[in-house]
C-alpha cells in the first residue's frame, strides 16, 4: 500500500502543490497538512482522500505560493517599519503616560501574532478554485493509486509463485502417505506380536483405528481448496487483502493440523517448508490493500 502522487493547480492569486505519501496500515490514517487559507476545506478533503485511498498511513501535503501581486514581497525593514507604526498607534491609544510602558510590555506586543498579522489579506476563494482543489488532489490520488498497483503486480507475483509452493507441496504429501501407511501397520504388528492369543478381528480393528485417526486426506482436500479460493479470490480485481488475509489463517489450520496427525518425518518436513511459504505469503498481505 506504499505509494507517491504530486498535483498542481493555480487558483486565484495562489500557485498550489499536492503531495501524497502512502505507506502500509491496517487501516486508513491521514496526516493532512494545509496553508491556514485552505483549513476551512480540511474535512471535505479528507473525506475525498479517505473515500480514494481507502487504507493506509496517508501524509498528505497543500503548499500555497503566490503569484502576481501577492508575489510582490516587501523588503524586511519595510515590513518591520509597517508593523512598528501599527505597534505605535496601538501604543497611543491606550497609554497616557510614557511612564505606563514598561520593557515587559513592549515585548508582549511584540510577540503579540495578532498584531504581527493585522495587516495579511484575507483570501476569497470562488465555487470554481474549490471545484479545481478537488480535481488536483484526485489527480494526486491517481497517482498514488498508480504507484500501489505498480507494487501490487509484483506482490501478485510472489503470492502466486509461494502458494504455487504450497500447492505443489501436496501431491508430495500423498505420495509419501502410502509408505507411512505401511511403516504404521509394520510397527502395530511388531507390537502385538508380544501379546499372547491375539485375536485377529481385533488387530484389525485397530490398525483401521489408528489409520482412521491419522488420516489426513479431508485435510488435503480442504487445503488444496483453501489454495484455489485464494487465487481466485487473488485474481478478482477487487479490493481483498482483509479476505486473503482470513483465507491464509484456513490454509494455516489445515497446514497445522497436517503437521500434527502426520506422524511421519518426511511428511512433516514437508509441511516445515508449507508453512514457511506461508509466513511468506502473509508478511506480503500487509502490503496488499
Amino acid at each position: 500500500m506504499t505509494g507517491f502522487g504530486k498535483a498542481d493547480i493555480d487558483l486565484t492569486g495562489y500557485k498550489v502543490s499536492w503531495e501524497i505519501r502512502a505507506l502500509n496500515s491496517r487501516n486508513i490514517d491521514i496526516n493532512i497538512k494545509l496553508d491556514s487559507p485552505l483549513r476551512p476545506f480540511e474535512l471535505t478533503l479528507r473525506k475525498i482522500i479517505q473515500e480514494g485511498l481507502v487504507r493506509g498511513k496517508v501524509d498528505v501535503s497543500l503548499s500555497l505560493e503566490p503569484v502576481g501581486s501577492k508575489k510582490e514581497n516587501t523588503s524586511v525593514e519595510e515590513a518591520v517599519d509597517k508593523r512598528l507604526e501599527t505597534m505605535m498607534a496601538l501604543l497611543k491609544k491606550h497609554l497616557r503616560k510614557k511612564e505606563d510602558l514598561s520593557t515587559d510590555m513592549v515585548w508582549q506586543l511584540l510577540l503579540k501574532e495578532d498584531l504581527w498579522n493585522t495587516s495579511e489579506e484575507v483570501t476569497l476563494w470562488q465555487d470554481e478554485d474549490i471545484i479545481l482543489l478537488q480535481k488536483s488532489l484526485g489527480e494526486a490520488i491517481a497517482q498514488t493509486m498508480e504507484f500501489r498497483r505498480a507494487e501490487g503486480e509484483q506482490i501478485h507475483t510472489f503470492l502466486d509463485q509461494e502458494l504455487g509452493c504450497i500447492e505443489g507441496a501436496i501431491p508430495e504429501v500423498e505420495q509419501q502417505l502410502s509408505e507411512r501407511n505401511q511403516l504404521l501397520r509394520e510397527g502395530l504388528e511388531h507390537h502385538t506380536q508380544e501379546i499372547k492369543d491375539l485375536d485377529a478381528n481385533r488387530f484389525e480393528q485397530e490398525v483401521l483405528y489408528y489409520l482412521d485417526k491419522w488420516d489426513v486426506t479431508e485435510e488435503l482436500v480442504r487445503l488444496s481448496a483453501h489454495c484455489a479460493y485464494f487465487r481466485t479470490t487473488m485474481d478478482g480485481g477487487k479490493i481483498t487483502g482483509k479476505k486473503l488475509q482470513f483465507i491464509t489463517q484456513e490454509i494455516g489450520r489445515e497446514i497445522n493440523t497436517l503437521g500434527s496427525k502426520a506422524s511421519f518425518a518426511p511428511i512433516q518436513h514437508i509441511v516445515v517448508n508449507m508453512k514457511e511459504n506461508l509466513e511468506k505469503i502473509k508478511e506480503q498481505l500487509a502490503n496488499v490493500l
